[in-house]
């Protein structure tokens, strides 16, 4: 998997210049349920089998569409019935970046299972092994540092007008 920095940074780089889209208060607490579905799928499952080996495979399920699926529903209905909707698919597309990136990276056992619970088939590009996706954490970050300058600028050149 790409590590977590590289995760929010691509995620930041897609969903910001939205807000030019959008009249809602930028980094809002539902757009910020974007970041959260980035980062789910591996928050829900590393943890667990990193300390506890032996529950990879109970574990996974969090890992798929499917299991996010699951997850975001379950999520969404704690927040206000105006919200839900909203807060669903700002997880499910978090989600479903998570799942694009990791796509992109060679691996050894498989971690892709993107028809789960119909197959354990294994769906991957291979184009990068998952620290090789470190290296480019400085640009990721220099990136994010750039779009909201530009941002800044942009608000402060309308304050002045």
């Amino acid at each position: 998997m790409p590590d977590l920095i590289t995760h929010i940074t691509i995620s930041h780089l897609i969903r910001r210049p939205f807000d030019l889209l959008s009249s809602a208060q930028p980094l809002s607490s539902v757009h910020s349920l974007f970041y959260l579905g980035t980062l789910l799928p591996d928050l829900l499952t590393r943890p667990w089998y990193i300390l506890f080996p032996v529950t990879r495979d109970w574990t996974v399920f969090f890992h798929t569409p499917f299991g996010m699926l699951i997850t975001s529903g379950f999520l969404a209905l704690l927040f206000s019935p105006s919200l839900r909707r909203s807060v669903f698919l700002h997880l499910i597309c978090g989600a479903g970046l998570h799942f694009l990136l990791d796509s992109l990276q060679k691996q050894i056992t498989g971690n892709n299972f993107w028809l789960f619970p119909f197959s354990y088939a294994n769906y991957s590009l291979g184009l990068a092994w998952a620290e090789e996706f470190m290296y480019y954490i400085p640009l990721w970050i220099m990136l994010v540092v750039l779009l909201e300058l530009w941002f800044w600028k942009r608000r402060s050149g309308k304050r002045n007008t």
